[in-house]
């Protein structure tokens, strides 16, 4: 029995716990992807991808950022014990986010994520589903 509460013990301080907050929210040049490490400890996002391959997320809103975003090349970010951080989210057909489009396009962001204290141990991505349309009714809402 003790063997078994060791177990979950280590289970959830190793997969579960001091996990990223992930979200999409507007800003002031269009949507952001704000993370917030809510660990004591620092944390790695190694990756963010999105599916389909027409969305993109940037390490930040310089033009270099944004044209490498656009390639679909990554970046990784090392976010501080209670440090929030905002990434520019990018859509190639730019005609999804008008106010008159009404297709829905489905997409699902993964962000892969690392603690630094412990960089071998894999970590379960967070995984957020959305749609142009939810990202239109974003821009109604600031």
């Amino acid at each position: 029995m003790a063997g078994f509460l060791a177990f979950c013990v280590t289970v959830w301080d190793r997969m579960l716990s001091g996990r990223p907050m992930v979200w999409i929210s507007p800003g002031d040049y269009g949507r952001n992807v704000h993370c917030k490490n809510i660990a004591v400890c620092d944390i790695t996002i190694s990756r963010i991808r999105c599916y389909p391959s027409g969305i993109n997320v940037a390490s930040g809103t310089a033009p270099n950022a944004i044209g490498y975003a656009s390639i679909g090349r990554g970046f990784i970010a090392i976010l501080k014990a209670d440090q929030e951080r905002e990434f520019p989210l990018i859509f190639r057909r730019s005609e999804l986010l008008d106010d008159d489009c009404k297709e829905l396009a489905p997409f699902v962001m993964i962000v892969s994520w690392r603690r630094n204290s412990s960089y071998w141990l894999p970590q379960l991505p967070k995984i957020i589903f959305s749609s142009a349309k939810a990202m239109r009714s974003l821009k109604s809402a600031k």
